[in-house]
């Protein structure tokens, strides 16, 4: 791919992100000197159509990459399961956080959060031990950046999420920030739902389990959503963990497994067959 460059965009209503604005939208890209301007152009169309409102600041951010400094990554199995509505989905990120080795307390603390009013910038970085959040700020969040898919990974990853109705912006983005999120071995799980309003889908995602998507865990219309991201202290610095999510560079080279919909019976059964965590 030659030189690659790091198009970010990030869109606010009622002035910047940093001056107490509403978040629009935000996204990434990593592309090649030659797709700089054209992936520019497509991020601010994207900002400005949003369903969240019309943003009155938009900033892109353009960043020259060092190659040999790329991570490669294998994205995450993604398995749906099953909700009828948003409180089994929610009863079920309980039960899959409790396989990923969250305790009960933190997982409900965690839900506590993302449930409650306004919207951070990043991410809530939580104690897996003790529920409490470490976020050097807890206004701003962790915020993770630089990754993508590799361009000979884009089609197939469509081609395959196709398969199940999942080739869409939320699923192929969540998906690859999900895989760069958890490959960080002190990271020990993920909890996600979007903050879009017509959007009630979001996740359970952890090394050992893959990418696990619930359709409900919220309303639709619901405005609030964001990401806890769950360190365990005893597996790595707090530090050289938020310095990986929001510097380390990362491409997805190869793509896991993606499967149906399913019954959290049925998961299990395959994730105990292979011997992952929660056997």
């Amino acid at each position: 791919m030659g030189h690659l460059y790091s198009v970010k965009m990030r869109a606010a209503q009622g002035g910047p992100h940093e001056g107490g604005g509403k978040h629009i939208s935000g996204a990434e890209r990593i592309v090649s000197a030659a797709e700089v301007a054209d992936t520019a152009g497509q991020l601010v169309q994207r900002a400005q159509g949003h369903e969240r409102g019309r943003p009155d600041f938009i900033n892109i951010k353009i960043e020259a990459l060092a190659g040999e400094d790329i991570r490669e990554l294998t994205s995450l199995p993604v398995y749906t399961l099953h909700a009828s509505d948003c409180g089994e989905g929610l009863l079920l990120a309980g039960k899959l956080l409790g396989l990923a080795g969250i305790e009960p307390d933190v997982a409900q603390q965690a839900m506590k959060y993302l449930n409650g009013g306004g919207n951070m910038r990043g991410a809530i970085l939580l104690d897996v031990r003790t529920g409490r959040r470490l976020e050097p700020d807890a206004s701003r969040g962790v915020r993770v950046v630089y990754m993508d898919y590799h361009p000979l990974m884009v089609e197939e990853l469509a081609q395959k999420l196709a398969m199940y109705d999942l080739n869409n912006n939320h699923v192929r983005e969540a998906l690859c920030l999900a895989t760069k999120v958890v490959s960080i071995p002190s990271i020990v799980a993920e909890l996600c739902w979007s903050d879009d309003p017509s959007y009630t889908a979001g996740y359970v995602a952890s090394a050992g389990l893959g990418y696990l998507r619930l359709k409900h865990l919220k309303e639709k219309g619901c405005e609030r959503g964001g990401r806890v991201f769950f360190f365990d202290p005893c597996c790595g610095q707090l530090e050289e963990a938020v310095r990986r999510l929001e510097k380390e560079p990362c491409l997805i080279t190869r793509l896991g497994t993606i499967s149906g919909e399913m019954s959290f019976d049925e998961f299990k059964n395959i994730i105990y067959a292979k011997g992952a965590p929660g056997n």
